[in-house]
């Protein structure tokens, strides 16, 4: 028997996320987004980008726990804009890499609906925009965040709409 993924959100009971904007003015730069629900249902993480002041990002994240162990990928059903994006995870505090994030980016078609899909074992890990070296592996049993960053200098208006995230179960369980 097939299993069937796992959906983490689609957006339906928002009063249950906690869905947060980080941006990069919490080191001086400009960049603004917003997050919201459209009327579809859909999430919107949307904003500009700003350079200045060294800037360059703005982030969306959901404090929820997730364990993902039997799962083989991340599954991301949205509209994009063009630009790069990535999606992340962070371990929880008492895991073995709590200050790095694990992030896998992918490009999105402008105003075209996407299914992407980011194996977790591609996941890399980032602190402050840098890639660690000797970073341990991504510990699948203790998320405590999953969001969405735009970065890597692209400056100007973003939008990305958010039908649904599920994960993928292995294929051989």
């Amino acid at each position: 028997m097939k299993e069937l993924p796992v959906v983490i959100t689609d957006f339906t009971n928002l009063a249950n996320q906690k869905w947060r904007i980080v941006n990069d003015d919490v080191m001086g730069g400009l960049s603004k987004s917003h997050f919201q629900i459209n009327s579809e249902g859909h999430a919107v993480f949307l904003g500009e980008i700003s350079l200045k002041n060294n800037g360059g990002f703005a982030s969306v994240r959901n404090q929820e726990p997730l364990n993902l162990v039997g799962f083989d990928a991340i599954r991301l059903t949205l509209k994009g804009d063009g630009n790069r994006y990535s999606f992340r995870l962070k371990p929880d505090a008492n895991s073995s890499n709590p200050a790095y994030w694990y992030e896998h980016r992918f490009e999105t078609k402008k105003d075209q609906w996407s299914e992407i899909i980011l194996p977790l074992n591609a996941f890399g890990a980032s602190y402050r925009g840098r890639k660690p070296e000797d970073a341990p592996q991504l510990d699948l049993r203790n998320i405590s965040h999953f969001g969405f960053l735009i970065s890597d200098k692209q400056s100007g208006e973003f939008r990305l709409e958010i039908k649904k995230i599920d994960a993928l179960p292995l294929l051989n369980t």
